[in-house]
């Protein structure tokens, strides 16, 4: 990029964040960029963010070496993968090495899952995941009735698709929180948890991010991207949670914004009480690695920035001290899987993976063109990844991951034909809760 374009870049996007929304009430926005004491983290020295300083040109003039100055500016790039294998041989040694459940913790089912129910006109066009009229109608009845304790939803976009969660939700004994519903429906979030799990004084909050692209509200879609958190007691254990479900900023160019998020996200996750569980689930748009950092193509042109679309994975659980559930259930595939994908051709574009899915490695990728929605969206235009997480931060030690995997994986018989049931496949955790000392 020349540096008159990194100019105009930078320009748009200060714009683009002075006019995102006010915080939600409840809590103060996060603090300045610069101002709080992990914005200072040297990038080689912290086990989470080590991997992203042995990638970048040693030496180099303006070169980050923090975690503000990696946000900061775009005037520097990575001269080869960040490849995270430390970091994730770390989550499996830790988990590993997680103590027995205690005969008296009481399991906690979670899911969290992109339900892909997009679909709106605006100015320039319109935008939708395919078949959402069909699976609106089905999504409610098949994800209450699979018994989840706590259920993390993004792109439930319009109202009447919570009113259809909602009335699901009365029948089968759930609660649900979708925040305000102008707010709600530029961003999209819900959280069901079973009503028999609530007890306490509980805390619910609706935030939208402060760094914005502002293009998405108008005039595109009415996209505003946010987050929700509900705080409550567990009434089977007594120990507090707090549940929140986010959805940033979308396709690897927008790697900035979307990592200010993660900022923020995880700042206000971080500032939780040492005595609380934080259960994140997210669609990240982000995967822990990519081999390349050009992939694929829209209009001939050649998708790049992979690489610094992996930084945000790193950053949201060095904020907000996070652990990657998944990783910490069995060891991460994501860079054997990624490695071993076929080189991209235009063969992407008129067949899944090149119709090479067969070798695809199974339980790894969330957003991959083996699924027949996503490939109808993005065929031969995105990475293969995992984009889709549950984090969880436990500093009492009190939660115990017994397994993680990915569900509403194969396709289901519809009116409509046979399709999976979103363009995102579903993450879920099955984990112990220890009860609290009485």
């Amino acid at each position: 990029m020349n540096p008159a374009a990194r100019r105009l870049r930078r320009l748009l996007t200060a714009f683009g964040l002075s006019l995102g929304l006010p915080a939600a009430a409840g809590r103060d926005p996060a603090p300045p960029l610069g101002a709080h004491p992990k914005d200072q983290a040297s990038l080689a020295d912290s086990p989470l963010l080590a991997h992203l300083a042995a990638a970048l040109e040693p030496g180099a003039p303006g070169a980050p070496r923090t975690a503000e100055a990696l946000l900061r500016s775009d005037d520097w790039r990575f001269v080869s993968a960040p490849r995270p294998e430390a970091l994730l041989a770390s989550d499996a040694a830790r988990g590993r090495a997680q103590a027995p459940a205690a005969e008296d913790a009481v399991p906690l089912r979670v899911l969290t899952y992109n339900t892909g129910l997009l679909d709106r006109k605006y100015i320039a066009g319109h935008v939708a995941v395919p078949q959402v009229p069909t699976r609106r109608r089905e999504l409610p009845e098949r994800l209450l009735s699979d018994g989840w304790d706590v259920i993390l939803l993004q792109e439930v976009w319009e109202w009447s698709d919570v009113a259809r969660f909602a009335g699901e939700a009365e029948r089968r004994g759930y609660r649900w929180w979708a925040g305000e519903e102008q707010r709600h429906v530029q961003h999209g979030i819900l959280i069901l948890v079973k009503a028999e799990l609530i007890a306490g004084e509980e805390d619910k909050q609706e935030r939208q991010f402060e760094a914005q692209r502002c293009i998405e509200r108008w005039p595109g879609p009415n996209v505003r991207r946010g987050y929700l958190t509900w705080t409550f007691t567990h009434a089977p254990t007594g120990q507090r949670l707090r549940v929140a479900s986010a959805h940033p900023q979308a396709w690897p160019k927008f790697w900035g914004p979307r990592s200010l998020q993660a900022r923020q996200l995880g700042l206000d996750l971080g500032q939780s009480p040492d005595d609380v569980v934080v259960l994140l689930g997210v669609d990240l748009n982000a995967a822990p690695y990519y081999p390349h950092d050009q992939f694929g193509a829209v209009k001939d042109a050649p998708v790049e920035d992979w690489w610094r679309n992996a930084v945000t994975y790193p950053l949201i659980r060095h904020y907000g001290d996070l652990l990657d559930v998944a990783a910490l259930a069995a060891p991460a595939g994501d860079i054997t899987a990624m490695d071993a994908l076929p080189a991209w051709s235009p063969a992407w574009r008129s067949a899944p993976v090149g119709g090479a899915c067969a070798g695809v490695q199974p339980g790894v990728f969330t957003g991959t063109d083996c699924n027949s929605l996503y490939f109808a969206s993005y065929g031969g235009e995105e990475y293969p990844a995992r984009l889709d997480y549950l984090f969880l931060r436990d500093r009492e030690g009190v939660v115990r991951v017994e397994r993680s995997a990915h569900v509403y994986v194969e396709p289901l018989a519809f009116a409509s034909g046979s399709h999976e049931l979103s363009d995102h496949y579903g993450v879920m955790a099955e984990l112990r809760l220890r009860p609290r000392a009485r």
